[in-house]
């Protein structure tokens, strides 16, 4: 059986045999179908995993394994479901700011203030409390990707609502001197308890850094607050000069009473040791005298008009008769040899 068929534009007769084409029909399409349906299987049971990606394998909507190695990866087609997680990138959370849009080389980070979010309570355990306006930023990233999909239905969201209960309870606490000043007390108290409340909700988020950008305090609150620190200068400042006499003037005074007292003991020990060579002496010149007294005498008689001698050169003898003087002109060659004769 065939049929005719009329093409307008040239008037031909197009003659198709039905039959045979019902036949190829049948003949190759089956296996057309078969293969699309391994297209299909193949396409629907193997996924890839990349080096930062867990997946969350589900089987009829529950968890069946999860899956950490990256590379190709089979599953059940039609009965399995895979969720895929970034394990790897750090994201960032901003408090009491937000970034309106990111710096370029000509252009600065623009940014708007998130007052009502910022507004804390400091000083409150004091009896002192003020307000301030803290800006910080949370670092996190996603360690359980069953948590993070299943538990929680908005984990950023938590996270935030979480973030905001533990500034509020742990900056209070804090002077304004330890807030304004010591950043790094805001970061070590938010951080381990933000990330107990964050494994208490089983939101599946680690916080990797708490870093704290700005602490300020309202107009009157940050004048005083400046005259405080301006007198703690003024008085640190006096306590170093106090502090630079102390360590200048007080050694030098001590060495100065140090060197008076070793010099009042060499002067002790000199005047023994001359006391005791003099009686060593005398006690030597006492037995020499006990032996030979005449020569012991003559020798302090030469000793003497030697010394006599050589401080006067002329020597008036007065004990000639007829008191007539003799005056005799000694020089230095000859007083020794007059003394002798």
């Amino acid at each position: 059986m065939s049929q005719q068929f009329y093409n307008k534009d040239d008037d031909n007769v197009v003659d198709i045999d039905m039959k045979a084409m019902r036949k190829k029909i049948f003949t190759f399409g089956p296996i057309i179908i078969i293969v699309l349906v391994i297209a299909f299987v193949l396409l629907n049971s193997i996924y890839m995993l990349e080096n930062r990606e867990n997946a969350v394998v589900l089987r009829f909507g529950r968890v069946n394994e999860v899956v950490t190695d990256p590379g190709l990866h089979f599953k059940v087609p039609l009965m399995d479901q895979v969720e895929k997680v970034d394990v790897r990138s750090i994201y960032n959370m901003e408090y009491g700011f937000r970034t309106e849009s990111a710096g370029t080389e000509t252009e600065s980070a623009q940014y708007s203030d998130q007052q009502a979010e910022a507004t804390i309570i400091v000083d409150g355990a004091n009896n002192n409390a003020s307000i301030a306006l803290i800006e910080l930023i949370i670092q996190y990233r996603v360690n359980n990707p069953v948590d993070y999909l299943f538990k929680v239905d908005d984990p950023e969201g938590t996270l935030r609502l979480a973030l905001e209960d533990v500034i509020r309870s742990s900056v209070q606490s804090l002077t304004l001197d330890e807030a304004k000043t010591q950043k790094e007390l805001i970061d070590a108290s938010v951080l381990p308890k933000l990330q107990q409340k964050m494994v208490e909700y089983e939101s599946g988020l680690e916080i990797i850094l708490v870093g704290t950008q700005n602490v300020q305090f309202l107009e009157n609150v940050e004048a005083a607050y400046q005259q405080k620190e301006n007198a703690n200068q003024y008085k640190n400042g006096k306590r170093e000069d106090a502090e630079k006499y102390n360590n200048t003037v007080i050694p030098q005074a001590q060495a100065e009473a140090t060197k008076l007292v070793e010099d009042a003991y060499a002067y002790r020990a000199e005047v023994v040791a001359n006391a005791n060579a003099g009686v060593a002496e005398f006690n030597a010149l006492y037995r020499e005298y006990i032996n030979n007294p005449d020569i012991l005498k003559e020798r302090y008689y030469i000793d003497s008009m030697t010394a006599f001698l050589s401080n006067n050169k002329i020597v008036v003898d007065g004990t000639a008769e007829g008191d007539i003087y003799k005056f005799y002109n000694f020089d230095d060659a000859a007083i020794k040899q007059s003394v002798t004769n």
